[in-house]
């Protein structure tokens, strides 16, 4: 019976903490603010999604980390390794050539798993809200205009991964032109509920600070120029108030452009690029002091440039019958409350990450991705899990040589 049960051991133990784990279920999103559950928030995931859970959980969560959580992460998973293959020798000797071909064999795994994470097309998890009066947005997005962009990630493209990841709206905000703007712009439906719209704005050159500017498309701003608006005051071109600008990280906050003159109508808090996320964790409490103190809304970006396909956070505004209107007016309301209302304006809505911003959460990186991982799954995906791992030991066995059971 014992030996029966250590050769069960392993799909017993991942069953058995799955299913358990549903007793401390959390969900798979949380106001970023607060860090509480968010009234009438869900993550819907696609029937591709549940299928193949276990991979598509494994690397929403990786994508969710900062450079030093994916180190952290990376040396974790080679000191467990280490300590199961010396487990298996059980006192025997080592054969080194045995043990450095499953080392290989392990390192490639992981690797495919990482490039798989950033280059392949998968399923993704979308947020919804159950109030249609809410609407879901993006402030900060690139196309394969952008000069640091993924060279196949085109207009309709970025339609699309907004589509897939639940966003309503998304604003194109590539470097120093308006190109992607414009033909977005060009694609849109007539309503803005009839599908997801793209909307216009610019990341200005970091020779100063990384700020976007959102606002319509100007052919005629010279390339490279700084203040967009400024340039088209000086050609009597100007709009009637100068853009929204948005601060955005990862960047040195001393030198952030603050009070009255700086111009500035929010900050983001949260940025899906990872070095962003690290700034999020490390500066959280300073980017949430320097809101409040200077009145600046908290928005969070996506930062993509075509790699991934996971959201970190979504920006969530409440615009009555915002589908019935034409993409532009959803544009200018979603501005003009930024504008007016500053940290009421927009509620940040996030998906649970482990906080790295500490050495401890740093070291405990990896179990506490296990344990978000475990906490936030649907029944659909604990079922997934389970017939998975069932799977991979039958076949594990069968590849052995053995009968399983």
């Amino acid at each position: 019976m014992n030996g029966l049960l250590r050769r069960f051991m392993a799909p017993l133990t991942v069953t058995a903490l799955v299913l358990g784990a549903s007793r401390i279920a959390a969900p798979a999103v949380r106001d970023a603010v607060s860090l509480l559950p968010v009234t009438g928030a869900r993550l819907v995931r696609p029937a591709l999604y549940v299928a193949i859970a276990p991979l598509s959980g494994t690397l929403d969560a990786m994508s969710l980390l900062s450079v030093p959580q994916l180190i952290a992460f990376t040396l974790s998973l080679i000191i467990a390794f280490a300590a199961w293959r010396r487990a298996r020798l059980r006192g025997a000797k080592a054969d080194r050539w045995c043990e450095f071909c499953a080392a290989r064999r392990a390192f490639l795994l992981y690797a495919l798993l990482v490039i798989f994470a950033a280059v392949l097309p998968r399923p993704m998890a979308a947020l919804r809200m159950d109030d249609e009066n809410l609407v879901i947005f993006d402030i900060h997005s690139h196309t394969n205009y952008s000069h640091d962009a993924r060279a196949t990630f085109t207009v309709e493209q970025n339609r699309a991964w907004h589509h897939a990841a639940g966003f309503d709206i998304a604003y194109i905000t590539d470097h120093r032109c308006f190109d992607g703007a414009a033909e977005g712009i060009r694609g849109n439906p007539k309503r803005a509920g009839d599908g997801t719209v793209l909307l216009s704005g610019i990341e200005l050159p970091p020779d100063q600070i990384h700020v976007i500017a959102l606002e319509p498309p100007d052919a005629a701003v010279p390339d490279g120029l700084l203040e967009t608006w400024c340039a088209r005051a000086k050609a009597g071109r100007a709009l009637a108030a100068p853009p929204v600008r948005i601060q955005t990280i990862p960047e040195n906050l001393n030198r952030i452009p603050l009070g009255p003159d700086g111009g500035l109508g929010a900050i983001e808090l949260l940025d899906g690029a990872p070095r962003g996320i690290a700034q999020a964790q490390r500066d959280r409490k300073t980017l949430l002091s320097i809101a409040t103190m200077h009145r600046l809304a908290l928005v969070a970006g996506s930062n993509n440039h075509g790699w991934g396909r996971t959201a970190v956070a979504w920006n969530v505004m409440h615009i009555h019958q915002w589908r019935t209107l034409p993409p532009d007016s959803v544009g200018a309301l979603i501005e003009m409350r930024i504008r007016a209302e500053q940290g009421q304006a927009v509620q940040v809505v996030a998906r649970r990450s482990p906080d790295g911003a500490s050495p401890l959460g740093l070291a405990l990186t990896l179990p506490a991705v296990i344990l978000d991982l475990l906490r936030t799954m649907s029944a659909a995906e604990r079922l997934s899990w389970v017939a998975w791992t069932w799977a991979a030991f039958a076949l594990a066995a069968a590849l052995s040589g053995r009968k399983p059971g």
